[in-house]
């Protein structure tokens, strides 16, 4: 088991749930896959419509990445984000 936390390693990671006009969902999502930054990218069912896990070396850039990449997609309506403070990986 590997742990990870915020504070023994050198990037912000985080998960951006979004919510998007629809029918526009695998359209964002192929947007999405093409930014460098996002690792992770899935279209689900529930409140929100794709979440996506992104990383970046500092919290300044995960707030241009959401704010002036993310969010400018057309067709998406809201964002959420969730900076990840801890996580373990099995």
């Amino acid at each position: 088991m590997f742990i990870r936390t915020g504070v023994e390693r050198s990037m912000v990671d985080a998960f951006v749930f979004i919510n998007t006009d629809i029918g526009a969902e695998d359209e964002i999502l192929d947007v999405l896959s093409k930014m460098p930054e996002v690792k992770e990218a899935m279209i689900v069912y529930g409140p929100y419509d794709l979440v996506v896990r992104i990383s970046t070396d500092t919290t300044e850039n995960l707030r241009k990445i959401v704010s002036d990449k993310i969010r400018k997609i057309p067709k998406i309506r809201s964002t959420t984000t969730l900076i990840i403070a801890k996580s373990i990986i099995k």
